[in-house]
């Protein structure tokens, strides 16, 4: 029930945005995740993104985050493309304690070191990580702390298909503990448009 309401407000935020640059979709057998992203030209100068995610799962844990992504340029021959930004995260955390419900937020800085593999050009490899310190958490947490790995293969232009291991974390105040939102590996799917 929790998950279609999310999944609702997902969807209207994202229709009156037609030209949409990315849809995301991930799934594993536990949770699901949702992200839009759409290019960020008109506010921000250069190769940048702002986005849009829902994540869900079966411990009824949930999370929405928007952001924005600011991506170095690509057109040297290394491969390596390097980008930075900052995320606004506001999730629920269910039973990390049987019976407790903790209401987290954070603002998040981090970056992602994405790598094309120059003999095999649909292959590239990618490791995200973002933090929110105590001044930048709210609600229950005093930290936050998100991190992904992803290896993709475009299947065609415009269509890519990943597997990918997250992680979000957040430190409980009350209690000192890290409680983990989501944990898992993924498979995705990334539609650009």
């Amino acid at each position: 029930m929790v998950f279609r309401r999310i999944f609702t407000i997902f969807l209207l935020i994202a229709s009156p945005l037609a030209l949409a640059d990315m849809i995301d979709a991930s799934l594993n057998n536990n949770a699901a995740a949702f992200k839009f992203s759409t290019g960020a030209g008109a506010l921000v100068q250069g190769n940048s993104d702002i986005q849009l995610g829902v994540l869900y799962n079966d411990s009824m844990n949930n999370m929405g985050e928007v952001g924005m992504l600011v991506k170095g340029e690509e057109g040297d021959a290394s491969g390596a493309t390097l980008a930075v930004g900052v995320k606004a995260l506001v999730g629920m955390i269910k039973n990390y304690i049987p019976g407790t419900t903790e209401n987290v937020g954070a603002v998040v800085i981090g970056g992602e070191l994405a790598y094309a593999f120059p003999a095999a050009k649909q292959l590239s490899a990618a490791i995200d990580y973002f933090a929110g310190p105590k001044i930048t958490s709210f609600g229950d947490c005093n930290r936050a702390n998100l991190w992904a790995i992803h290896a993709d293969y475009e299947v065609s232009p415009g269509t890519k298909v990943y597997v990918e291991h997250r992680e979000a974390n957040f430190g409980i105040t009350n209690t000192g503990v890290t409680a983990t939102l989501d944990a898992g590996t993924y498979l995705g799917v990334k539609l650009t448009f």
